[in-house]
């Protein structure tokens, strides 16, 4: 098994013994220290043409860095909570215009972290190219409902990534009725903190390179705290002072209704549309779900647009729909599947 990144510096052999005796005496300095966590496949091995080793291993440095710098920013922080897990780091700062920083580090280690765990070596049987046969049958039908089949999901998703210019994320989500969207954020945003609340459909496990145990002596979620007027409590700006709103791209980038909108809008409208002209009970959605389409998010999935991932496998500057076509052949459906399962029997408890 891979080990995802190396220590950071201040367990380096280069560090001198007294520098070395300080760390050690130093409880403040050693707390935010994240240390190595595994993917579950080898870095060595790569995976397929998507993220040949060179590739992997840049994400996998990417990764370290951004924990690294993440640690610096930290130990610079007398009040950041003691023991506070990444997810936790990126709702502290998410309302701090001056720590910028820390903020985007945690955010981007997520993401990065989401991304890599969803991934798969492909099959090396050529008459497998996907590992499509792993799709449940709830999120198989599902599909079905939403896009009309899993090709048209995939045009979708990638279109999706194709159209941000720049640098973003895009995630395949869910709602708390199952219903399926793709979203796209951009920057340093992400869809895994919102409201307070960490939205991984498994808090307890750790980023890569996220101290496990620490991680789970920090993994209790703060409390709900009420709305700012005119914003609805699950809005990621949701708080007990008044946010100025020019900040609001900083704060996940977006509000819970602008997520709804563009969530019914761009995705759901075959459900509408049934909603619409069938008001039987055999229709799919009532008209109660369909006021809460949307409203709250569970992400599933996500695929970074960044240069650096398409350039490094090798595709070159303009690569990027040539890199995205190998995506699917190392998606890793069966866990995409649990997440999903998981959330739909989460509503029936």
């Amino acid at each position: 098994m891979a080990t995802c990144l190396r220590l950071v510096s201040s367990k380096s052999p280069r560090a001198s013994a007294a520098n070395l005796a300080s760390l050690q005496k130093s409880n403040w300095l050693r707390r935010n220290v994240h240390r190595a966590r595994e993917l579950p496949y080898k870095v060595d091995d790569g995976l397929g043409k998507f993220l040949p080793p060179p590739a992997l291993k840049t994400l996998v440095e990417y990764q370290e860095g951004l924990l690294e710098r993440l640690n610096h920013e930290l130990r610079a922080d007398p009040q950041i909570e003691k023991h506070a897990s990444v997810a936790q780091t990126a709702i502290t700062y998410a309302l701090k215009r001056e720590r910028s920083l820390p903020f985007n580090y945690s955010v981007l280690a997520l993401n990065n972290s989401f991304f890599l765990d969803h991934l798969t070596p492909p099959w090396t049987d050529p008459s497998k190219p996907t590992h499509e046969d792993k799709i449940s049958g709830a999120l198989y039908n599902q599909i079905e409902q939403n896009y009309g089949d899993i090709t048209r999901l995939k045009s979708t998703f990638s279109a999706a990534a194709m159209g941000i210019f720049s640098s973003g994320w895009v995630w395949l989500v869910t709602d708390s009725n199952g219903n399926l969207g793709i979203l796209p954020t951009f920057g340093p945003s992400t869809l895994l903190v919102m409201s307070r609340r960490n939205m991984h459909y498994d808090p307890s496990l750790p980023v890569l390179g996220e101290d496990s145990a620490r991680h789970a002596a920090a993994n209790v979620p703060p409390p709900a705290l009420p709305g700012v007027r005119g914003m609805p409590p699950s809005s990621p700006l949701s708080g007990d002072a008044p946010i100025d709103f020019r900040f609001q791209s900083r704060s996940m980038h977006t509000s819970s209704a602008a997520l709804n909108e563009r969530f019914k809008v761009h995705n759901l409208n075959n459900i509408h549309s049934e909603v619409t002209t069938d008001t039987s009970s055999h229709s799919p959605l009532d008209k109660s779900d369909l006021m809460n389409v949307g409203k709250t998010l569970f992400p599933l999935f996500c695929v970074p647009v960044y240069e650096h991932a398409w350039m490094s496998a090798g595709y070159g500057v303009w690569g990027k729909e040539a890199w995205l076509r190998e995506l699917w052949t190392v998606v890793d459906w069966e866990k995409i599947s649990n997440a999903y399962n998981q959330h739909l029997n989460a509503k029936h408890l």
